[in-house]
């Protein structure tokens, strides 16, 4: 995966997992064995070599108002409307253009547009999902701009550097290599799209689901399988935290029966050394 954003996340990356003395440096193997060893969470992703990225755009939907499947995999469920509202409150609270990765049910899309922004670009990869996105966007009381159907990989470079306010990453991993760590490969690269005090959470259900088992705090949990990361791909530890928001899966939800879930929170800097201007770097 190339990109200068994606780049620099893995050449600060072994330095950084030195981050306060923990010992931060096995967990990169540790979180891989997650997927095979834990006794809670989801276990049913395909291996890589099963199915192409490129497959999932033309994967047809299986949409009721309870959940979205794609592929046999469950990749949203209604219940988490509630959880959706705290990632979008996060992700809007500087106003301005905000970007999210991942439509969906149009459940977390439907939650941003409930507060003052002044555009929303969304990026989605699957065909049919992008449809129903267009038709979001032609309802929606803020502007919505469409960007798809493509992985975002392919996308991600339609979007300006240091044009964005907020950022809410939601989307499914797609091989079970990928489960715990998805989310930080799209991170890197999208660092340099946040403008000075832009802010991004994200949201990583089918991960959350098998770790939070294996720590005894949401605490631990961030800073073992988190922080260490968000720092190599740019933020500075002051600027991140997190918090937990009530959730409340059915009983038959495959990927996530715990109580609470984590609402990560990070800034990037204002007096950003790499920022000269709109999509400009030293």
């Amino acid at each position: 995966m190339a990109g200068r954003g994606l780049s620099r996340c893995s050449s600060q990356y072994s330095q950084l997992l030195k981050y306060s003395g923990t010992n931060a440096a096995p967990k990169a193997s540790l979180m891989r064995a997650f997927s095979v060893t834990a006794s809670e969470g989801y276990h049913g992703l395909n291996s890589e070599n099963a199915k192409s990225h490129a497959e999932w755009t033309g994967t047809k939907e299986e949409l009721d108002d309870e959940r979205l499947d794609i592929d046999g995999h469950p990749v949203m469920q209604r219940w988490e409307t509630p959880y959706m509202a705290s990632l979008a409150k996060i992700a809007t609270a500087e106003g301005g253009r905000v970007l999210e990765i991942g439509f969906g049910m149009g459940i977390s899309a439907g939650a941003i547009q409930k507060h003052d922004i002044a555009e929303h670009v969304i990026l989605e990869a699957n065909a049919d999902v992008f449809k129903r996105l267009q038709e979001f966007s032609k309802t929606s009381p803020h502007k919505v701009t469409p960007i798809g159907p493509g992985l975002w990989q392919d996308t991600i470079k339609e979007v300006e550097d240091g044009s964005i306010s907020g950022i809410l990453y939601d989307t499914y991993p797609l091989v079970k290599e990928e489960q715990h760590t998805h989310q930080f490969d799209f991170i890197g690269q999208a660092f340099e799209k946040l403008r000075p005090g832009g802010v991004l959470t994200y949201c990583n259900l089918t991960s959350l689901g098998v770790l939070r088992g294996e720590f005894n705090s949401w605490k631990e949990l961030f800073a073992e399988t988190q922080l260490p990361h968000l720092l190599a791909c740019g933020f500075r530890e002051e600027d991140i935290r997190f918090e937990v928001a009530p959730a409340a899966p059915t009983a038959d939800c495959e990927y996530y029966q715990h109580d609470t879930a984590l609402v990560p929170i990070c800034y990037r800097p204002v007096a950003d050394p790499m920022f000269t201007g709109l999509g400009q770097k030293e």
